[in-house]
């Protein structure tokens, strides 16, 4: 597991079946040289296993959320635990920031979103008409109740 940076735009290309659409190399180059843009990626041995790529939100009121903004490990290594550990790497980072909360929207009818996101600790609200659920990770309240 590990934060990709400026240089690592080969593994990200070479990784390409993870995501959506095939990246863009000067758009990967772009994103891996942005502080506030997290590449974080699983390895199994040398093959990537899985990723997930957050964007901080700064905002005036206080300190920065982190925006999980897409996730996904590749069909032969899921449930496994790839997608457990990026979550908890992206909650590590965001204490680093330190940031105040991750948050995640997926759709009520995506289940092993659903699903991941409740069992790493987040909190869902939503699911009105549009069946938007946001998954919220409150970083503060996990630290304050580790010592309990």
């Amino acid at each position: 597991m590990r934060r990709l940076l400026p240089g690592d735009e080969k593994t990200v290309l070479a990784a390409a079946h993870l995501f959506d659409e095939p990246p863009d190399r000067q758009a990967t180059a772009a994103l891996l040289a942005s502080s506030t843009d997290h590449l974080l990626m699983a390895f199994v041995g040398e093959q990537a296993a899985g990723f997930a790529l957050a964007h901080e939100l700064r905002r005036l009121d206080g300190p920065p959320e982190l925006f999980l903004y897409e996730i996904a490990t590749d069909p032969a290594f899921q449930r496994q635990g790839a997608a457990r550990a990026l979550i908890e790497a992206l909650k590590q980072t965001a204490r680093r920031l330190p940031a105040k909360n991750i948050f995640v929207l997926t759709h009520a009818l995506n289940r092993p979103a659903m699903a991941l996101y409740a069992a790493t600790g987040g909190s869902s609200a939503g699911d009105d008409a549009t069946g938007i659920v946001m998954f919220d990770y409150e970083l503060q309240e996990e630290e304050s109740g580790q010592g309990t």
